[in-house]
């Protein structure tokens, strides 16, 4: 218990870094990645520097003129429950780096995605190249696991949505694919189709409560990426013991 506290307070720490981030990426493609203020300050400031932490603090409400500017400790709170999420595992070394990287990188994917639809590049190769990398060290230190099956499920994940990218979902779900999949791969491959039902069964049960609530109809687009992470957390954890 101790120990998920702790990583739920190093979440909400990591989560206002991650808030600047969050709130300039969260823009329909093409446009660009700034943090500004509409009603006090029209310049806009890059979203990774100190100006854009002074200009987003957790409360959501600009310090100059106090207008909303975002949700109010959304992404410290998500970033929160998701480090909660990888202590409770118990997982420990590099492969619990691993799993930490993804909590984070998984917070601001998940409040982009159900934002705009959008799974920006900058974050889901971050994602893959990080995933990758760590799960190298965990190898070469010889913890338990298996990079080569890590690698192995990476690339089929990455490639059946790829395909499924063709029949109308989109590519940056296949990109963020990899990177889930290498951390299930580390651990199992029943990690990872685990991963893969829960993911479906939560999807699934959100577009139906969307339908019987007639808040959505059979043509409503659903971003696909938040039950890509929701269910990635829930496997490795239900696969942790």
């Amino acid at each position: 218990m101790l120990s998920q506290l702790l990583a739920a307070l190093v979440g909400l720490v990591a989560g206002a870094a991650l808030r600047p981030v969050v709130v300039a990426l969260a823009v329909p493609a093409g446009q660009p990645a700034d943090v500004t203020c509409p009603a006090c300050s029209p310049r806009p400031v890059p979203a990774w520097g100190p100006h854009a932490l002074r200009l987003l603090p957790p409360g959501g409400h600009c310090p100059n003129c106090r207008a909303r500017l975002c949700a109010p400790w959304l992404p410290e709170l998500t970033t929160a429950a998701a480090f909660a999420v990888v202590a409770a595992g118990g997982a420990a070394g590099w492969y619990a780096a691993t799993q930490y990287w993804i909590a984070l990188l998984g917070a601001g994917l998940l409040l982009i995605d159900s934002a705009v639809q959008r799974l920006p590049n900058l974050l889901t190769l971050a994602a893959a190249v990080g995933t990758l990398a760590l799960l190298t060290t965990a190898s070469a230190h010889q913890e338990t696991g298996s990079l080569l099956r890590a690698v192995t499920v990476a690339a089929a994940a990455g490639g059946l949505f790829t395909v499924l990218a063709l029949c109308g979902m989109g590519l940056g779900d296949a990109k963020l694919a990899i990177s889930l999949g290498a951390v299930l791969g580390w651990r199992s491959w029943q990690a990872a189709v685990l991963a893969l039902v829960l993911t479906y069964l939560l999807g699934a049960t959100v577009a139906i409560l969307l339908l019987l609530t007639r808040r959505g109809h059979r043509k409503s687009t659903l971003a696909f990426g938040p039950f890509l992470i929701v269910g990635t957390l829930g496997a490795a954890l239900i696969t942790s013991s």
